[in-house]
């Protein structure tokens, strides 16, 4: 079996969005639209809406419709496998996930951790779970169903092919969650940029970006939206007692 073989069939341009997918588009657009109001939390997305609410929902909406349609015509789902199945996988890389990110911040990089960032991790955990928890959600509106929809949809136009390689799908998952990370971490870093600070950055933030965009493309948008909100379920309570 080729690589490509494992991508998933892509439907034509054009074609109209069936009902579950619509369906899931309405949620992911009423609640992407209210995270947007309250807080941009993204530092471009804010200074790309001039700090208003209502910019800030339009934006929201016209990136996760974009996104939408894109990922229609690469084949991309919003539903995935549904039901039982999309919530028991999310949950399980959201645990596996949370694990992992707690290995790296409680012990192998421990020492290196900006004591503003550790302090922060310390605030009321109800504090915690809904600042990082909405963020996720929007985060990956903005850099899944917008941002890798959106390059995967051009890279399959420019090679003139229906389905993109997976070695090709890969570089763009790493792709947009760099362009997330450049923007959100490695900028608005106050300490100097060394290797060590690069690698702790692509272990800590690029591979759980380049997790979400997998579950995206393997088990559709609500399984990557599943996983990434509900990791901070068991990371946070988890910072709390080991960070």
């Amino acid at each position: 079996m080729t690589s490509a073989a494992l991508a998933p069939e892509p439907t034509r341009t054009g074609t109209a969005m069936p009902a579950g997918q619509r369906r899931a588009l309405g949620v992911i657009l009423a609640v992407s639209m209210a995270i947007a109001v309250v807080a941009p939390f993204d530092v471009y997305f804010t200074a790309a809406t001039f700090g208003s609410p209502l910019l800030r929902a339009v934006l929201i909406v016209v990136l996760a419709l974009i996104g939408g349609r894109c990922a229609l015509d690469c084949g991309l789902s919003l539903t995935g496998n549904g039901g039982r199945s999309s919530l028991l996988i999310g949950l399980f890389m959201a645990a596996a996930m949370a694990g992992y990110v707690l290995a790296l911040d409680c012990w192998l990089f421990r020492d290196t951790i900006d004591p503003g960032y550790a302090a922060f991790l310390h605030l009321p955990l109800p504090y915690r779970l809904s600042y990082f928890m909405l963020r996720a959600f929007n985060e990956n509106v903005m850099y899944r169903l917008f941002a890798f929809s959106a390059l995967t949809w051009l890279a399959s136009r420019a090679c003139g092919v229906k389905i993109v390689p997976v070695s090709l799908l890969v570089a763009i998952m790493i792709a947009a969650q760099m362009l997330n990370i450049g923007m959100n971490v490695v900028a608005a870093a106050h300490e100097p940029l060394t290797a060590a600070v690069l690698g702790y950055d692509a272990l800590r933030y690029i591979v759980p970006g380049v997790t979400w965009a997998w579950l995206f493309w393997r088990f559709g948008f609500v399984t990557a939206e599943i996983a990434s909100v509900c990791c901070h379920l068991f990371l946070q309570p988890g910072f709390s007692y080991l960070l």
